[in-house]
């Protein structure tokens, strides 16, 4: 497995802990943050929204971070691709003859695909662009990371009537195959789709026993849990532009909806980080150069931050050295 993780920052808990140490006051409850970006992202687990295919919920979410996404035309590429592997596809075949013409359609060079597949990105191996991970870049270039590169195969899947499903892993994404006889296999996107054991990612990375038995790694998503996945792409915007208050604000969204979500857990954690270090540990040394009328937004930050992380760990995740 080619290790494409997605460049996902961790908070630096540690110099929280400090402060944590220092400084302790009331809740008095949060900023309040953008009301516009927060409803975008709720208005994607109501009802009608939900029951739309993966593209077009996924195109949506790439629009509230490029706007300049152009929906119609992805989503015409990705109706192509669809029929043509149907096309592809011998009439009565199994679930596993249907996956294997889906794998040499996207990783095979051939006439079905202009001589050009879809392989990994070389060029930005930890997917620290966030625009990489956009699917209409990657539809376009053909170059992909852990997080395009399962989505589009679920994505197709969804359209050939395959049963697939994303699942997380620390930093990364995989797919999950259910088989006409129930059985459920491994699929890494990243490298060709082939099979891999549950152990070959526990040999790789910090996947403790905690965490498989709570089910925030390597189990199956549902529709909405998916759907909180693809999202997450907005909490990376808004915190590579700053907007920490509506970084929390939408991971709040994204944790309604998968309450097991761990990397939103420590991203929600880190955004409490940076407007600690912005508006607090940078400006007032002690306790006692703190205005008052500051003090319940403070304890709200170390609230925030201390609550993530420990939630995190409790669910067995732990931070990925890499």
């Amino acid at each position: 497995m080619s290790r494409g993780y997605s460049g996902f920052p961790m908070g630096l808990r540690t110099n929280m802990r400090t402060i944590l140490a220092i400084l302790l006051f009331a809740v008095l409850g949060p900023v309040p943050a953008a009301a516009d970006i927060r409803a975008d992202v709720a208005a994607l687990f109501e009802a009608p929204a939900l029951a739309r295919d993966l593209g077009t919920i996924k195109l949506d979410i790439d629009r509230m971070v490029d706007p300049a996404t152009d929906s119609a035309a992805a989503l015409a590429r990705i109706d192509s691709m669809a029929a043509t592997i149907s096309d592809m596809t011998p009439e009565g075949a199994t679930a596993w003859e249907r996956l294997a013409v889906l794998q040499r359609y996207v990783y095979q060079p051939g006439p079905w695909n202009g001589g050009n597949a879809f392989a990994y990105d070389h060029d930005d191996p930890l997917g620290e662009i966030l625009e990489s991970k956009l699917l209409a870049g990657y539809l376009s270039d053909r170059r992909g990371n852990c997080v395009t590169m399962p989505f589009l195969y679920v994505i197709l899947g969804e359209r050939l009537g395959l049963d697939m499903a994303p699942a997380m892993a620390p930093l990364h994404i995989l797919v999950k195959f259910t088989d006409d006889s129930g059985a459920v296999h491994n699929l890494e996107t990243t490298s060709g789709a082939g099979r891999a054991r549950d152990q070959h990612y526990r040999e790789l990375l910090p996947i403790t026993d905690a965490a498989v038995e709570n089910g925030i790694f390597l189990t199956p998503l549902d529709r909405r849990e998916t759907v909180a996945v693809m999202a997450a792409l907005v909490v990376e915007h808004l915190m590579a532009r700053g907007r920490y208050h509506d970084a929390i604000a939408v991971s709040d969204t994204l944790l309604d909806q998968y309450p097991g979500f761990v990397y939103v857990m420590v991203k929600r954690g880190t955004a409490a980080y940076h407007l600690l270090r912005t508006e607090f540990h940078a400006h007032y040394p002690t306790i006692a150069d703190v205005p008052e009328d500051k003090r319940g937004y403070l304890d709200w930050l170390l609230r925030i931050n201390a609550e993530s992380f420990d939630r995190a760990e409790a669910l067995g995740w732990r931070p990925v050295e890499e």
